[in-house]
């Protein structure tokens, strides 16, 4: 699916449904996926994000909390997997701080392959990043590997009200 195509099956409804699912986590980061079901529909798989259980159960390991990191549960992923879905996009909400990629979510999405080059994690895979400010979502951005400079570049906006606005919207 082109990055303009998911943008509009992802306007509207579906990204209501994504800040639905991210604000109640607020003061921490929310996550989960967006698939296509085995018919091509669009579902949205909200799922727990791990990371200040982590963070409380082995801080060495894990020294950042759900503030400003997210770790998916990843039973829904493996769900819809084994249902014949295809992966679409993984969301995550960055509280109080606006919706950027930040480099935390970079090293996050990236793997070095066996020539030692940066590379996606999940090829084909966006990435959604969406803002909540004081347990309110009020905008969205959507990224996508651009393998010409190895890092995500935006390719669509959204909203407070979850539908697609002009490049030059603040989010």
């Amino acid at each position: 699916m082109t990055a303009d195509a998911l943008a509009a099956a992802l306007s509207g409804p579906h990204m209501s449904s994504i800040f639905r699912s991210v604000e109640p986590a607020w003061p921490h980061e929310g996550c989960g996926f967006v698939f296509a079901d085995a018919d091509g529909a669009v579902e949205v798989l909200p799922t727990e994000n791990r990371a200040q259980a982590l963070h409380e159960r082995f801080p060495d390991r894990y020294p950042r909390g759900a503030e400003d990191w997210f770790e998916p549960d990843m039973k829904p992923w493996l769900r819809a997997v084994r249902a014949g879905g295809t992966p679409l996009v993984i969301y995550h909400s960055h509280p109080d701080v606006g919706a950027y990629f930040s480099e935390s979510d970079h090293a996050q999405a990236v793997t070095v392959d066996e020539a030692g080059a940066t590379v996606e994690r999940n090829p084909g895979v966006r990435h959604l990043v969406v803002s909540v400010r004081q347990g309110r979502a009020d905008g969205a951005r959507l990224f996508e590997w651009a393998a010409d400079s190895s890092s995500f570049v935006e390719v669509a906006r959204f909203g407070a009200q979850g539908l697609r606005v002009a490049a030059d919207v603040a989010i």
